[in-house]
């Protein structure tokens, strides 16, 4: 669905344009007026378009490719207002002119089939070399309009005059319109290839309407033999043409989502399990998710804020099951200071042992499952103790020890009572460490893409492999996204923009593969880890 907002935007263009074109037809009307502001309305629209792209579009590449289309619309009404109002009168000048006109003319859908070649995943090096072809193919054939002079293989002319200026076709000129809507008719095919949205191949009889369209008119023009009138005034040009063709070609291409943007990503926070909120600079709510509860902060709730470009974000984690346990460990600790007393009702003690044992078991099985952060904790702050060092650096790592041990605790309590515990329970472990991490310069990140219960052994080897991994990382300024997802099973893929050593990589599947699947993959720098 389009949002209101490109609703707007679409309507804006569509009224500035034919605002623009119904000025140019009433101002053959006009005694004494001039094209002038009507060729440069036409860049400026075109202009203002290109900045709305720039916006929205999220490849640099492709801003490359936008620019230069940019440009060659330009150009084109450069040279109409050079050859209409300046040169059109000198037989040479104007000769030439009209064959500048076909530069543009053959970039525009040449950076066409550019941009569409950079949408997706692709053969970067194929892509280079098809890319290099066809712009000397390009080359090429603007080099032989421009020298139609000696040869006459574009166009041959008949009389070179101004005024009377004739010529007819020749086989390079066929060739050209051949290698313009070849391009732009691949780069079409290529978007809809490429496309894995259903929503976006069923409304692409859209972009498929824009050029049918478009080379209707341009179709039109040449049966007129130039541009039709209406009561003696011109339509229009086949400069605007273009226009339309280009810019209403590639807005729609955005619009149905053939072309990645950066646009409705509000609706995307909105529609996620977060508890949580973004507000602008003066605190006013801006974006809310849909789990998003005003009145629940109390004391279950641990609120936290992340400050961003615009605002800040602050969202709420339920720490009630964390309270609960720790209200249970201080009634058992209690009830362990009062042996004296339960000895006294012997009857209630045989059972009261019995858990007292299985909570002593629990406790060595926490001690030995985090056994190796507690005496790094420990070394850690006798170091800050004694001032051997540098603090802020030990500090840090010890939050994160210190968060790894909690979690790592608490996981296993719930293991313990239940084979199979929430998916939730992953994500509060991973948030913590992250946010620990983040003060040492790690930039880390988790989405969550399912719900339920899954395998407790599992799941904490996963929060496992993530702390070794962001212990191998730490102080190391780099993201790590982790991303876990649950439908037949339960997967956890970590990327992280850096490579990381075949001995880690190595330790890792000593350490985790029983029971664990792992697979590593690297691609540009940056390393994917992928456990199930």
């Amino acid at each position: 669905m389009i949002s209101n907002t490109q609703r707007k935007r679409i309507m804006l263009y569509i009224a500035a344009f034919m605002i623009i074109m119904l000025y140019n037809y009433l101002n053959t009307f006009i005694p004494g007026s001039s094209h002038d502001i009507i060729s440069f309305s036409y860049m400026g629209f075109v202009v203002v378009w290109y900045l709305s792209i720039k916006e929205r579009v999220i490849d640099d590449s492709m801003h490359r490719c936008f620019m230069v289309g940019t440009l060659s619309l330009i150009l084109l009404f450069i040279l109409r207002l050079a050859r209409w109002n300046y040169f059109g009168m000198f037989e040479m000048p104007n000769e030439l002119l009209r064959y500048m006109n076909y530069i543009p003319l053959l970039f525009i859908p040449l950076v066409s089939l550019n941009a569409a070649l950079k949408v997706g995943i692709y053969n970067r090096e194929k892509t280079r070399i098809l890319l290099m072809v066809l712009w000397i193919v390009g080359i090429i054939l603007c080099t032989v309009v421009l020298t139609n002079t000696f040869h006459n293989l574009v166009f041959k002319i008949k009389d070179r005059d101004p005024d009377n200026f004739s010529y007819s076709f020749g086989p390079g000129y066929y060739i050209i319109v051949l290698f313009s809507l070849t391009s732009i008719i691949a780069a079409f095919i290529i978007l809809i290839h490429r496309c894995r949205l259903s929503t976006s191949r069923r409304l692409a009889f859209i972009p498929i309407l824009t050029l049918v369209f478009g080379i209707l008119l341009i179709a039109v023009y040449f049966i007129c033999g130039g541009a039709p009138k209406l009561f003696g005034s011109k339509l229009y040009n086949l400069q605007e043409i273009y226009i339309f063709l280009y810019i209403a070609f590639w807005e729609s291409c955005i619009q149905i989502g053939l072309i990645p943007t950066n646009s409705d990503y509000g609706k995307i926070f909105e529609a996620s399990i977060l508890d949580a909120y973004i507000c602008d600079r003066n605190g006013n709510m801006v974006y809310s998710t849909k789990n998003y509860n005003p009145n629940g902060e109390n004391d279950n709730k641990r609120v936290t804020e992340q400050d961003i470009r615009a605002g800040k974000v602050i969202w709420q984690d339920d720490i009630s099951s964390v309270k609960e346990i720790r209200a249970s460990l201080t009634e058992v600790t209690k009830e362990l200071a009062d042996e004296n007393e339960l000895l006294e009702l012997e009857h209630e003690m045989s059972s009261k042992r019995e858990e007292l044992e299985t909570l002593r078991n629990l406790y060595d099985e926490l001690y030995d499952s985090v056994n190796l952060e507690i005496r790094s904790l420990r070394k850690l702050l006798t170091e800050i103790r004694e001032n051997r060092s540098d603090e802020l650096p030990l500090i840090r790592q010890a939050t994160v020890l210190g968060a790894f041990i909690k979690r790592r605790s608490n996981l296993s309590i719930l293991a313990h009572n239940a084979p199979e515990i929430d998916m939730k329970e992953l994500e509060y472990s991973l948030r913590e460490s992250m946010y620990y991490l983040s003060l040492a310069g790690v930039k880390c990140s988790v989405m969550m893409d399912g719900r339920g219960k899954v395998s407790a052994e599992k799941l904490i080897k996963m929060y496992e492999i993530f702390h070794a991994i962001s212990s191998e990382l730490f102080s190391i300024k780099c993201n790590v996204m982790v991303n876990v997802s649950k439908t037949a099973d339960l997967t956890m893929k970590i990327m992280i923009d850096r490579l990381v050593d075949n001995d880690f990589k190595e330790s890792l599947k000593d350490k985790f593969t029983d029971g664990l699947e792992m697979a590593f993959d690297k691609d540009e720098g940056i390393t994917y880890i992928i456990c199930r």
